[in-house]
């Protein structure tokens, strides 16, 4: 008798487990569709780069983060020191300490060792779907759903990294030599929403391009360097103008 009573007591449990677990990965199928052709671009750049196998997934799975991995590569390659890469990744991932903040705030009541796994995986894209979804608020995601979301985008960004060095030699020439330009097309993508809605947004980029030409071709600062100053100098600007900016 207290055999069927503990399974009767156990087995919602585990039902609603499982519902969580599914809820977690159809909210993933948009990051995974998002992830997969990235990650397979970095991994194809990194190998026509002559980066091996391992250091490329080390990148993707210490680093995950798109921007910064592709920015990263590009200084890599072009000469930049090891010490200016560290910098500017920093300066573009500062954000992630802001999201974790919240995150975390808006999470509290999940036991602490998830919450640190979880802000590990923490990404724009999975930051979006948990924070600005319909159940805004944390009552509305278990742990079981988070970290089944975090997984399998964390997973999935590995992945699509791994299948870009496998298959990088049997993708035909010159396609692997077009594939480069993906990485202006998705700093392009990301830039094109918020100028076309926001004359701010505009002036900030235009300035910072202003900003890199004039450190580079007239200071004749290094590309690093030039890169690092300009993104700091923009961002100080943006705070100004950013503070008129009133959400409607």
């Amino acid at each position: 008798m207290s055999t069927v009573l503990q399974q009767s007591n156990t087995s919602p449990n585990k039902i609603n487990r499982r519902m969580e677990m599914k809820n977690g990965f159809f909210a993933s199928v948009p990051l995974i569709i998002g992830y997969l052709p990235v990650a397979f671009t970095f991994g194809l750049i990194a190998k026509q780069a002559e980066i091996d196998l391992l250091n490329t997934l080390s990148f993707s799975a210490l680093v995950y983060a798109g921007a910064s991995q592709f920015m990263g590569l590009s200084m890599f390659l072009a000469g930049v020191s090891l010490a200016q890469i560290y910098i500017a990744t920093f300066i573009l991932n500062f954000r992630n300490f802001v999201m974790s903040l919240s995150f975390n705030h808006q999470f509290k009541e999940i036991p602490f060792w998830h919450r640190v796994y979880l802000s590990i995986t923490l990404t724009d894209e999975n930051f979006a779907v948990t924070t600005l979804g319909k159940k805004s608020d944390s009552n509305g995601y278990s742990s079981t759903y988070l970290i089944t979301l975090h997984t399998i985008a964390y997973c999935t960004w590995i992945t699509g990294t791994f299948l870009g060095v496998i298959f990088s030699n049997l993708i035909p020439q010159i396609i692997r030599e077009s594939m480069g330009i993906s990485l202006y097309a998705m700093f392009i993508g990301l830039l094109t929403p918020a100028v076309r809605t926001n004359w701010r947004a505009c002036v900030i980029v235009f300035v910072s391009m202003i900003l890199n030409f004039f450190l580079s071709n007239v200071l004749k600062l290094s590309q690093g360097w030039s890169l690092i100053l300009s993104a700091i100098l923009a961002s100080l600007l943006a705070i100004f103008l950013m503070k008129g900016d009133k959400k409607e």
